[in-house]
């Protein structure tokens, strides 16, 4: 597999058995940063099936899971190596089976990545895949080995809202039709623009956007249109505009909801006649030009108000798409969340989010939507400590809805209420390092990972008074 090379991607097919959601997430990052292919199994019932599915280049396999994984290892050049993860207790049972030929070696928990990562190397330098796996490498990977699918190459998202309207796009695509791109800040609504344009006959030729509201309203006309020499003070020069930089593709107006009547006169002027007349000159010039545009304000209310011309809305309108928010499109949060936090891992080391930074995430209403969920995440990033985003790194704004939500956990009772502030912040900690230290069935490591504090700070909050 030519895999000497210590730095060089891996790309191997592995099988990981692990019980550890949030281990085993930190290790599925790490093996798909060198290129592995990875199926995680959590449940004993479902590893004979899965490990018998295909052939695995190697297998790590925590402990608990030993028992039924080794008796399918009838030996033979087919079997991977196995990698046992072993616990310090374990530790010696584990030494056993690889003293015995049983296992190629065995990692202690918590993981050191390197030490993984080169453990495996070793183990795929003396177990090289066999040239009849090329065949069965050409097959399409499972959904669990699947990466992620980047829609049009720019939209993450599997939900059925968002599956609705990758079939909207990929429609009004093959026409040239005005399309309004409706939808909240931050959910994307410029991406969509781009996949209609990068999926219609219009592709090979420019994409402009400009958004509208960044523009003072006396700018705006000369910059849609151009303007000529001595047309307004400054004017030295004649002027393209942006519809000329589009000509023959497309031109993406956002926050079109903000543009002032007499622009939205000129503009109509343009769409209608397919020419427009620079600021200042007395001819017009013909375009050919598809017009996307955005907003996320409510146009009925605009028209109804009279901020917004009905001749210009029909116009811009001939076709409208609507984009989810984010709070409505499912376990699109969760897909979202892993492609973020691939996108600002850095030095090769993987990030991950402890569990309940994201049951935050999951409750939080994202009024910011995906735009909001990635500064969030990018925020966490900056803070984690190796390689994990707890409640203490996010924003305050995200760890909010679950502080309130859980508040009533914290509540003091009668005879606690003469409490001083200090002793009850105590107290509320103090249940709170419980809580988190039942859900990982007492292991003190695990849950002291999760919170962001060392073992050694765990234990003594534990015994304070």
């Amino acid at each position: 597999m030519g895999q000497s090379n210590g730095n060089a991607s891996l790309g191997a097919r592995i099988l990981l058995l692990e019980t550890d959601e949030g281990r085993g997430e930190v290790f599925r990052s790490l093996l798909r940063s060198q290129d592995c292919r990875v199926r995680s199994v959590s449940v004993p019932n479902d590893v004979e099936e899965v490990f018998r599915s295909r052939v695995w280049d190697a297998v790590f396999c925590e402990m608990a899971f030993a028992k039924t994984l080794l008796p399918l290892m009838k030996g033979g050049e087919q079997m991977p190596p196995v990698i046992l993860l072993a616990g310090y207790a374990e530790m010696a049972f584990a030494r056993q089976l690889v003293e015995d030929g049983r296992a190629f070696g065995y990692q202690t928990t918590p993981l050191r990545s390197e030490k993984a990562l080169q453990m495996l190397r070793e183990a795929l330098v003396l177990h090289p895949m066999k040239a009849d796996r090329a065949e069965e490498d050409s097959v399409q990977p499972s959904e669990e080995d699947a990466p992620c699918e980047k829609h049009f190459g720019l939209i993450y998202g599997e939900s059925a809202q968002m599956q609705e309207l990758y079939q909207q796009i990929r429609r009004v695509a093959l026409t040239d039709m005005n399309v309004l791109i409706l939808g909240e800040s931050g959910t994307g609504k410029e991406l969509v623009a781009k996949a209609i344009h990068a999926s219609g006959n219009r592709s090979e030729r420019p994409f402009v956007a400009v958004n509208c509201s960044s523009l003072p309203e006396n700018l705006l006309e000369s910059e849609l249109f151009g303007y000529v020499k001595g047309a307004f003070t400054g004017a030295s020069h004649n002027k393209d505009g942006l519809f000329l930089a589009a000509d023959g593709g497309t031109l993406f107006l956002d926050e079109v909801g903000s543009i002032s009547p007499a622009t939205q006169m000129a503009l109509l002027r343009a769409l209608q006649e397919r020419e427009i007349r620079p600021v200042g000159s007395t001819h017009t010039i013909p375009v050919n030009v598809r017009v996307l545009a955005a907003t996320n304000e409510d146009v009925g209310k605009l028209r109804e108000s009279g901020r917004f011309r009905d001749d210009l809305f029909f116009r811009i309108s001939a076709f409208s798409l609507k984009i989810p928010p984010l709070r409505e499109r499912g376990d699109d949060l969760k897909i979202l969340d892993d492609v973020f936090l691939e996108e600002l891992s850095k030095d090769g080391t993987p990030l991950v989010l402890s569990h309940e930074a994201r049951e935050a995430c999951r409750r939080h209403k994202w009024p910011g939507n995906v735009r909001e969920l990635f500064h969030a995440l990018e925020h966490g990033a900056t803070m984690a400590e190796d390689g994990v985003i707890g409640l203490r790194q996010l924003p305050e704004a995200v760890v909010e809805d679950l502080s309130c939500e859980g508040s009533e956990q914290f509540e003091p009772d009668e005879c606690q209420k003469t409490m001083t502030l200090k002793a009850y912040l105590r107290h509320c900690e103090r249940q709170y390092l419980q809580r988190v230290l039942e859900e990982q069935n007492g292991d003190k490591e695990r849950a002291a990972r999760l919170l962001g504090i060392s073992v050694a700070t765990l234990y003594r909050k534990l015994s304070e008074r």
